[in-house]
């Protein structure tokens, strides 16, 4: 068996059992070897491990799942580094060879790498150590780990546990709160890819899913935040007549600008307090062009604002649950609801833990969306000064200020190459899941459109 060729996996399953008098149809989890190629899935022995020490005693089938997807990671980062034939994990023919050293340097890998908070990391060496406490117990590794006894509260008790003696660095948490601000939607482990273009375009359209059906009087203005960079102030000021479709075509497929202004006095004359819903600078705003852009578009028109039965304001944009124009401070609330509908669809999906681990370790509220943008523009090859242009940025009012307008919004059609649907093959080897099924209706409606 080549290893290169296979990678470690947890996967659910369910096994018939005995109890009392009953045959119990029982859910459990299992760690296998997936081929990469056949995508079949070995079960390895080491499931031993969860049954032993989690299924028969937790009774929760989640205990196990969340040891599971630490357990994981750790043997694939092993199996990485064995794969690259790197001094220090060339004597590893299986677990019995694993010692201190292998879980220290995947620990720090987590720090450096994976930005993992001290929480993060103590939860992580509880079970890596009872992992290795198990191995040594049924005699698997050739090496006894270095362990420590100490005391654990576990709920009204104080019980002895053996913990590993880590030596690898924790993490400075005071740089951590500095780095984690999150300004893109690309994971970490995908920055440096060269498809990350079309990586960001999959995480775009998968959070933009998630709002259309869990908060879709805001998946619209999600989407203008991504796809023109604008801020939430911005967005809850916009009204139906600020949206210009170009070339004749409806809901922008062709193109959309959008009128930012300040609509204060006519949207929000209820509120004494307007600070978060200011617009710093008026403009025409050019979007960049997607499908689901188009396909909210449309959904928000046709359906959102229709449910609205007696709207306070008959020209607003985005409405709260009174049918009042929606303010800054409801728009956030319903991001969070969004973020965290987001995070548990990532944390239940086979296979996005990691991806999880990303996306809830780093501080990101509405904003993003501006920071998408600006990735996006620079990606597709605007320079600072262009993209600060397309951002809505102050400038000076000058020829070359009024050049680059012009020269950044005839590159928003270059770009259009970079985000087209049908580029999706270029991420097809990135191990990422992508429901097809789930962007056909979107990719149907772009073909009716364009017809």
């Amino acid at each position: 068996m080549k290893t290169g060729n296979y990678r470690f996996v947890w996967k659910a399953i369910r096994y018939y059992r005995k109890q009392g008098g009953e045959i119990v149809n029982t859910p459990s989890f299992i760690i296998g070897l997936e081929d990469k190629t056949t995508k079949e899935v070995f079960p390895h022995p080491i499931s031993h491990f969860l049954f032993k020490k989690y299924h028969r005693n937790s009774g929760s089938v989640n205990n196990e799942l969340t040891v599971a997807q630490i357990i994981v990671p750790f043997l694939n980062f092993v199996l990485d580094k064995v794969n690259l034939k790197l001094s220090e994990y060339t004597d590893i023919r299986g677990l019995e060879d694993l010692r201190e050293g292998h879980v220290n340097a995947y620990l720090q890998y987590c720090v450096e790498e994976k930005l993992n908070k001290n929480k993060t990391l103590e939860i992580k060496e509880n079970f890596l150590s009872k992992f290795y406490k198990y191995l040594w117990d049924e005699k698997v590794l050739k090496h006894k780990p270095k362990f420590k006894l100490g005391s654990v509260r576990k709920g009204k008790d104080v019980i002895q546990v053996y913990k590993i003696d880590f030596t690898y660095k924790k993490t400075d948490e005071i740089l951590l709160r500095e780095r984690i601000k999150r300004k893109d939607i690309v994971p970490q482990n995908h920055e440096s890819n060269e498809n990350r273009t079309f990586i960001r375009l999959h995480y775009i359209r998968e959070i933009l899913y998630v709002a259309k059906h869990e908060t879709p009087e805001i998946a619209f203005g999600v989407a203008l935040q991504i796809f023109g960079g604008l801020r939430k102030g911005e967005v809850v000021n916009l009204t139906r007549t600020a949206l210009k479709s170009q070339n004749g075509q409806k809901y922008g497929v062709e193109g959309l600008v959008v009128l930012v202004r300040d609509r204060q006095n006519d949207l929000f004359n209820r509120f004494n307090d307007v600070s978060t819903i200011q617009v710093k600078n008026p403009r025409d705003q050019s979007c960049l062009i997607d499908t689901i852009l188009n396909y909210l578009y449309k959904h928000h028109m046709e359906v959102v604002l229709k449910k609205i039965k007696k709207p306070k304001h008959p020209n607003a944009l985005f409405y709260d649950t009174e049918g009042n124009p929606m303010s800054a401070d409801t728009y956030d609330k319903r991001f969070l609801k969004l973020k965290n509908s987001y995070l548990g669809m990532l944390l239940g999906t086979q296979g996005r833990y990691q991806d999880y681990l990303d996306f809830s370790q780093t501080k990101w509220r509405s904003h993003i969306g501006r920071g998408v943008f600006t990735n996006m523009c620079l990606d597709a090859g605007f320079n600072e000064k262009q993209t600060a242009v397309l951002r809505g940025d102050r400038s000076t009012q000058s020829m070359e200020s009024y050049f680059d307008i012009i020269t950044a919004a005839y590159n928003i059609r270059k770009a259009l190459g970079l985000l087209s649907p049908d580029q999706s093959n270029n991420i097809a080897n990135l191990n990422m899941p992508i429901n097809h099924k789930m962007w056909k209706e979107i990719q149907e409606f772009g073909t009716e459109l364009r017809n």
